[in-house]
């Protein structure tokens, strides 16, 4: 809304009522408006400009409000896909170190995805209320308030929530293809290394070796 246009336009529609026909006649009659003329403009003037000035207000703290609903929520970690790719690649590069076990390829069975856990303020409150009623009897209330809020922290000019803890996705199971795999030796390393890596049991990883 171009709020200096309207104004314009009303101050224009006013000045020329003032100049009208009948405002001259009257003017050369009595050579001024009637007071009672010139007090209902003004009022009318005054009404407008205040209804036109709330809308202005109103629209501007619709967009400060739109702005502050635009801050920043509490961040989505990596999907599900992207850590498993990521740790497969890592996997793989632990494994391939290993004495014996040459070339692999590994495959993740990932559980969930990965939380970010926010820092919360915690607003609780408690209030006891005692009545007495006409007979004699108390009555006593008690009303408890519980409310958080997500701490904030800057970061550049945006607003981010303070992480505190990160949740990785869980690893239940593994399958591995190992050059080296074919010995017994060997595929109990491997067996050994990804049970305590990713803290799961050894029925969970499978170690096959890998086609000539």
């Amino acid at each position: 809304m171009d709020f200096n246009k309207i104004i314009d336009e009303i101050i224009n529609k006013i000045k020329k009522m003032f100049t009208s026909e009948e405002v001259k006649i009257e003017k050369k009659k009595n050579n001024k408006l009637p007071n009672f003329l010139i007090l209902c403009l003004s009022v009318v003037l005054i009404g407008v400009l205040v209804i036109l000035g709330n809308d202005f207000f109103k629209s501007t703290s619709t967009v400060k409000i739109n702005s502050q609903s635009n801050s920043p929520q509490v961040k989505e970690g990596f999907s599900a896909s992207d850590y498993e790719t990521a740790e497969e690649n890592k996997l793989k590069a632990v494994l391939e170190d290993i004495d014996g076990v040459g070339r692999v390829k590994v495959m993740l069975t990932i559980d969930g995805s990965e939380e970010q856990v926010p820092a919360v303020n915690i607003n609780n409150s408690t209030s006891n209320t005692k009545e007495q009623d006409n007979t004699g009897g108390t009555r006593e209330t008690t009303q408890k308030n519980d409310g958080s809020t997500i701490v904030l922290t800057n970061e550049g000019d945006k607003n981010q929530p303070l992480i505190v803890k990160t949740n990785k996705p869980k690893v239940v199971g593994v399958c591995v293809v190992a050059e080296g795999a074919k010995e017994r030796v060997v595929e109990l390393k491997i067996t050994q290394a990804v049970t305590r890596l990713y803290n799961i049991r050894p029925d969970k990883v499978s170690v096959y070796p890998m086609k000539k």
